[in-house]
């Protein structure tokens, strides 16, 4: 009888999950910081001032830049997305846990945006094949 062994995916499936994922986080931080420096210019009252607009835009610019370093095999893309979730991984840890502690342990925008990230984090850690990088 034949040993079957469940198939995982193979590393450079992984790199292109965290590309697209970075993509995905990238593109939706500039479209925030955009709409919100937007619609505080047309005088629109709401919680993001221009700063933190400038901040979550600057951010999504760097995720974009990594993800797509990182989809066309470069390995300066692997290691700006790899850094990006790790620190970014590690701040919303940190307000999750004190948030939690202080106000009560319940789900919220934070948790999903710490679970991207982790995933983000898991996938791009993944060492890339010698096919991989003789491609690129």
């Amino acid at each position: 009888m034949e040993q079957v062994r469940p198939e995982r995916p193979s590393r450079a499936v992984t790199a292109r999950i965290a590309g697209w994922l970075g993509v995905l986080v990238g593109a939706a931080g500039i479209f925030v910081g955009t709409a919100a420096a937007v619609l505080r210019a047309a005088g629109r009252e709401i919680d993001l001032d221009y700063v933190g607009a400038g901040i979550v835009g600057g951010l999504g610019v760097v995720y974009l830049l990594g993800a797509v370093l990182l989809l066309r095999r470069r390995m300066l893309g692997r290691r700006v997305l790899l850094t990006m979730a790790a620190v970014m991984s590690g701040a919303t840890l940190l307000v999750v846990v004190l948030n939690g502690a202080s106000h009560g342990w319940r789900f919220g925008p934070l948790d999903a945006w710490l679970a991207v990230n982790v995933v983000i984090l898991a996938l791009s850690l993944s060492e890339p094949t010698r096919r991989w990088t003789i491609t690129r």
